[in-house]
């Protein structure tokens, strides 16, 4: 490890146990301040970071930036990437033979031989560290798949908001709730969708998701429209990969989830550019 630094934006549940789990072991990390669609082509400061650290490997966590990623190899790093998303241009989602590759912190556990010992040592269940990321990979339907009982899901979806409060991430969050719970009972059903649209800096998607698999119980096919924040996501749909094929975006929970953000000066996607090519996709 005294060779290696890892590179990681801790700015969700799954990011943030891999970076707890990263310290307790003594990993050197570089750590990202960006939120969620973190690249590593925006981190200028990562290449002269790393070359002036001395390591021969740089580890990094969804953060996908090949332009950074070319300079850092161009000086004899090895980059070893754990991800598991489609990105615009870029596949991190499925290995060499077309298989859906396992959650970050799986891949991470796996690469720094982090076996169930070293995990209890460091004062977690071993099986809720598995249940956070098989929860990011799949969220709560991944986890029954997977034979985890009520109570280990109950239990992964406490140690997420230990992870969030112990990092300031869940100030506010009875207000954001409240949101996301307006948002949800405003929805509107179309072609075997709820549609939830708001209009606030406010992330509801995770948080309407949470009232979901806690009230409605099943897989639900949702299409989020964030407006102020630029962000338009389609969960739960079989055709996830039909729309990252003609949009690109992003993609998330094994190819089921789609995502794209909005930003100025490019074109736009709209709710009537997804519905259309839903439309044309039945």
């Amino acid at each position: 490890m005294k060779r290696t630094v890892l590179i990681i934006p801790p700015n969700d549940p799954e990011a943030l146990m891999i970076y707890e789990i990263a310290k307790g072991l003594g990993i050197q990390i570089i750590r990202s301040p960006q939120p969620h669609g973190a690249d590593l082509d925006r981190e200028l400061d990562i290449v002269p970071l790393v070359k002036a650290g001395g390591w021969e490997r740089a580890v990094i966590v969804e953060m996908p930036g090949l332009k950074t990623e070319a300079k850092l190899q161009k000086l004899g790093i090895e980059v070893v990437i754990i991800d598991h998303h489609h990105y615009t241009g870029i596949e991190r989602a499925h290995d060499a033979k077309g298989r859906s590759l396992p959650s970050s912190l799986e891949q991470f556990l796996k690469l720094f031989r982090v076996t169930d010992a070293r995990l209890s040592k460091l004062g977690y269940d071993p099986r809720i560290v598995l249940g956070i990321g098989v929860m990011d990979r799949g969220f709560v339907w991944a986890m029954q798949n997977d034979g985890f009982t009520e109570k280990e899901i109950a239990a992964t979806i406490a140690l997420q908001r230990t992870l969030l409060g112990s990092h300031g991430m869940l100030k506010d969050e009875d207000r954001k709730m409240a949101v996301a719970r307006k948002a949800w009972d405003n929805r509107k059903e179309w072609n075997g969708y709820q549609i939830v649209t708001h209009n606030t800096d406010v992330e509801i998607r995770s948080r309407v998701s949470m009232i979901v698999a806690l009230e409605v119980k099943k897989p639900t096919p949702i299409i989020f429209v964030e407006k102020k924040r630029g962000l338009i996501y389609v969960q739960e749909s079989r055709n996830a990969m039909d729309l990252f094929r003609k949009f690109g975006g992003f993609t998330f929970g094994v190819d089921h989830n789609w995502g794209f953000r909005n930003v100025p000066g490019k074109k736009a996607v709209s709710l009537k550019d997804v519905q259309l090519c839903l439309t044309q996709l039945r």
